[in-house]
């Protein structure tokens, strides 16, 4: 439970990295020089480790290169095209959106059904918002910021469903035997290349420009962000779905508000209440009772299962 904590700790700085990198270049060229990076790092350690593990079956191609698009190419383009105009903290509640949608992708996908306590941790989970929107001159409370959607937040809510939809390829992929350092690196690698191309197409059209302003602060901040996202954030979240449902991981997304909060009040000086502190509370409730309603659903299936099994023995 504690590294789910620590998961969504790494989410929120990484809000914070992105529109620190943003100062110095473009969207869609900071898209493509960090996933192309990030992936040939992932990629050439899991190369001296074990090469055989990098050999893809045909059939599975297209499965990586759907991958690669959702879970790099079409998300990170509208997260980052959104950050341009985003605070942090703005940016952490909208991702808070991700259980619902995963819930419903659940649905959708898998055919996944809630028990009463995992719909009620969802709930609980969802009122974590709301203390921090009781926070006098916040950004996050302002009704016209938090509940008329501009191109921005819509673009950022886009990035959601992809990110979303992008963990349940990931999970067919691991069930196929594929590691998660092979995963990651190859969508993030030919992601990488997608957005680097796209930038030159635009740049085309558009007229080129240099896409770097300040190239020793740009390093900085894309090494970090290669860091904490790339190579701690995804591969813990894809070790946690072994462990873990998509919709218990997703719901803990509450979780990042919070931390964003906590962030922006060390690096930026934002005054901390105590309406933060009822916030975290309330996640932690939330994702206790959905937690405890996922292990009853988890006991069901079992029995069930030996029950079958007893039957046609």
């Amino acid at each position: 439970m504690v590294l789910v904590f620590v998961l969504y700790a790494l989410l929120a700085s990484t809000f914070i990295l992105s529109v620190g990198a943003l100062q110095y270049t473009e969207p869609l060229f900071l898209i493509g020089f960090r996933m192309i990076i990030a992936g040939a790092l992932l990629l050439g350690w899991q190369f001296f480790v074990d090469r055989h593990a990098l050999i893809i079956a045909k059939k599975d191609w297209g499965i990586f290169f759907k991958v690669s698009l959702f879970h790099i190419y079409f998300a990170f383009i509208l997260d980052f095209w959104s950050l341009q105009y985003l605070s942090a903290l703005k940016a952490n509640v909208i991702y808070a959106t991700t259980p619902f949608v995963t819930a419903f992708l659940a649905f959708i996908i898998l055919k996944e059904r809630l028990r009463i306590a995992q719909i009620v941790g969802m709930l609980i989970g969802t009122l974590s918002i709301f203390p921090v929107c009781l926070v006098p001159n916040s950004k996050v409370c302002a009704t016209e910021n938090l509940f008329s959607f501009s191109w921005p937040e819509l673009a950022l809510l886009g990035a959601v469903v992809c990110s979303s939809y992008a963990w349940f390829i990931v999970k067919q992929l691991m069930e196929r035997g594929y590691g998660l350092l092979v995963i990651n690196g190859m969508a993030m690698l030919v992601g990488g290349i997608l957005s680097l191309m796209t930038w030159v197409l635009k740049d085309s059209f558009f007229g080129f420009t240099p896409p770097v302003s300040d190239w020793s602060w740009f390093l900085i901040w894309i090494f970090a962000l290669i860091l904490v996202a790339n190579i701690l954030f995804y591969n813990l979240y894809g070790w946690l779905l072994k462990s873990y449902s998509l919709t218990f991981i997703a719901l803990a997304g509450f979780l990042s508000p919070s931390f964003g909060v906590v962030y922006e009040w060390l690096f930026m000086g934002r005054r901390v209440t105590w309406h933060y502190a009822v916030s975290i509370c309330l996640v932690a409730l939330g994702l206790y009772i959905f937690y405890s309603g996922e292990l009853k659903s988890y006991k069901g299936s079992l029995k069930r299962f030996v029950f079958k099994k007893g039957e046609e023995t």
